[in-house]
């Protein structure tokens, strides 16, 4: 790349980072899953498929991203981050994910340890 173009590119990499920097606001104190993962003993892979059996998450169909599951959002668990990155046609494109807080970390470990409850008995009588 040469000089020229590496200018050229400065501002649009300004204006990412600036653009990340206000969408991830206030997730500075929650744990990425690969964090966790190492915590545990295990990869963030086989945490989110695990995660995903539980029902605690999900993949969106139409961006394939995590998301908490419905039982689970809104409760404090996690927040959720964005990425930025080109695809291969040149758009921007922005991927979110969820980081979790303490609250959720300790959820998560007690789910794996056999020590959660189950916040709705899904399927079963009411």
């Amino acid at each position: 790349m040469t000089q020229a173009e590496i200018q050229m590119m400065q501002p649009a990499q300004e204006y990412i980072r600036e653009l990340q920097r206000k969408r991830n606001a206030g997730t500075e104190d929650c744990m990425l899953s690969s964090e966790l993962a190492r915590e545990i003993g295990t990869t963030a892979l086989d945490l989110h498929h695990y995660l995903i059996d539980k029902g605690f998450l999900f993949r969106e169909r139409k961006t394939y991203e995590l998301r908490l599951s419905r039982d689970y959002a809104g409760l404090g668990y996690a927040k959720t981050r964005s990425h930025f990155r080109y695809n291969k046609r040149g758009d921007l494109v922005e991927t979110r994910f969820p980081v979790w807080t303490e609250k959720g970390q300790e959820y998560i470990k007690k789910l794996i340890t056999g020590k959660s409850t189950k916040i709705k008995n899904y399927g079963k009588g009411k």
